[in-house]
């Protein structure tokens, strides 16, 4: 019997309290999550591991989630990508657009639900 996948999620956010959070509320829902405090760190666990999602923060230091959007563009990954964001965002400004954005403060159940939305997407695109 094949053993059910347990999607992988990334969180990146420099600040310690969100990437917490956030972490803790996806393990609570059933995900493996592992966390990285800008996109340098990110990036590193990207190449050495597989993520199903990657949920990130814009404004970090050393490297920005707009500047890791483009190395995951351009290394393509197929990883669902979601932006949390404090300020308002044009979608133009991106390399390659997120799967979704979510504009904080958010709650846990829209964050849970975009999650699931693009895991759906992601296997529906595997399929065809």
């Amino acid at each position: 019997m094949a053993q059910k996948h347990i999607p992988k999620i990334l969180v990146v956010d420099d600040e310690k309290v969100i990437r917490d959070i956030t972490q803790a509320f996806l393990m609570l829902n059933g995900y493996e999550v592992d966390t990285a405090e800008n996109g340098k760190e990110a990036l590193d666990k990207l190449l050495n591991n597989t993520f199903d999602v990657v949920i990130t923060d814009l404004k970090m230091p050393l490297m920005g989630g707009m500047e890791l959007l483009e190395k995951i563009s351009k290394i393509k990954l197929n990883a669902v990508t979601i932006v949390l964001t404090g300020c308002s965002v044009n979608k133009s400004d991106f390399p390659k657009e997120p799967f979704a954005h979510l504009r904080k403060p958010f709650s846990h159940n829209q964050l849970i639900q975009v999650v699931q939305e693009g895991l759906k997407t992601q296997r529906t695109q595997q399929e065809n």
